[in-house]
């Protein structure tokens, strides 16, 4: 295992991301430069080095379609959450997109890697980019769109989607020869990658807060249900109980849908005026509370 994604660096590296928000020199939105790094220079350069060499059979459209399932399902479990507590319309997009979406490459990868080593990226790639990262540039945007009070026209959702650099990537992969990846090339693209876990985790402390104030419990304990335990639950029954599918392609698609909520959906849920108060809990709280329940899923598969 490289140095930088050992477990105790990683740790310290979070510890490191919290501490430096005690500086005043250090800009407030340093986490966003780096997370736009991320997005533009070292996850593209994992899924050049996965996608290419990836053996496509049905069987990838599982943990694709995991990541579509539980957005979709987050939508009806919002409705009904919002309905029974007379909560606004707002409330209930900020659940779905920071719930029905998982942090999939920022905490899932380290988690994946850690456990099942480098080859597991390949599968969870398909849950992240064909799945999380796509409903995020469409599903997501047209949600935070719709439940906002911002106008947005159908060309402005095209050309987000075309501005996200790991999407445009996993596109090019696809079709990509893979003896243009090979060599020297892969070395490169391969090195460039690996610092993407600990820049993902290093980001996730400076984002850490724990502000107990403005926290609303009541929809942060809903959030996290859905997203901790329900989702996962219900990709696990539709795997192993109603399709009778099992080994570590959809272990690995569980643990995805397991994640907690994702960062960069919370930040979309901010920027349209959403739920802000939910909208910085569920990924901070969110974090906390997956240490436990991820725990548990993968104890169980």
């Amino acid at each position: 295992m490289h140095l930088l994604q050992q477990p105790y660096i990683l740790l310290l590296l979070f510890i490191l991301g919290i501490v430096a928000q005690l500086f005043p020199a250090l800009p407030k939105d340093i986490h966003r430069k780096i997370n736009q790094f991320i997005l533009f220079v070292p996850l593209p350069a994992i899924v050049l080095t996965k996608i290419p060499f990836l053996t496509i059979t049905h069987e990838v459209i599982f943990p694709i379609a995991s990541a579509w399932i539980i957005f979709f399902v987050s939508a009806i479990y919002a409705y009904i959450f919002c309905k029974i507590f007379n909560y606004d319309k707002k409330t209930m997009a900020c659940i779905i997109l920071c719930c029905g979406l998982g942090n999939t490459s920022f905490v899932g990868y380290p988690f994946l890697k850690y456990f099942y080593g480098e080859e597991s990226l390949k599968y969870a790639i398909f849950v992240d980019q064909p799945g999380s990262f796509l409903i995020l540039s469409t599903f997501g945007v047209l949600v935070a769109t719709y439940f906002s009070a911002a106008n947005f026209m159908g060309k402005d959702i095209i050309i987000r989607l075309l501005k996200f650099p790991p999407f445009l990537v996993f596109i090019i992969a696809l079709f990509i020869p893979k003896n243009l990846i090979e060599g020297t090339t892969f070395d490169v693209l391969s090195f460039t990658g690996k610092w993407m876990i600990p820049l993902a985790i290093l980001s996730l402390g400076l984002q850490f807060k724990l502000s107990l104030k403005t926290i609303p419990w009541k929809k942060l304990m809903a959030g996290a249900f859905y997203k901790l335990l329900l989702a996962p639950f219900i990709i696990y029954v539709l795997f192993y109980f109603i399709l009778h599918k099992n080994g570590e392609l959809y272990s690995i698609s569980i643990l995805e849908c397991a994640m907690p909520p994702m960062i960069t959906s919370s930040l979309l849920a901010t920027e349209y005026e959403l739920d802000k108060d939910l909208a910085n809990a569920l990924p901070t709280f969110g974090i906390v509370f997956a240490i436990p329940t991820l725990l548990f899923w993968k104890w169980l598969l």
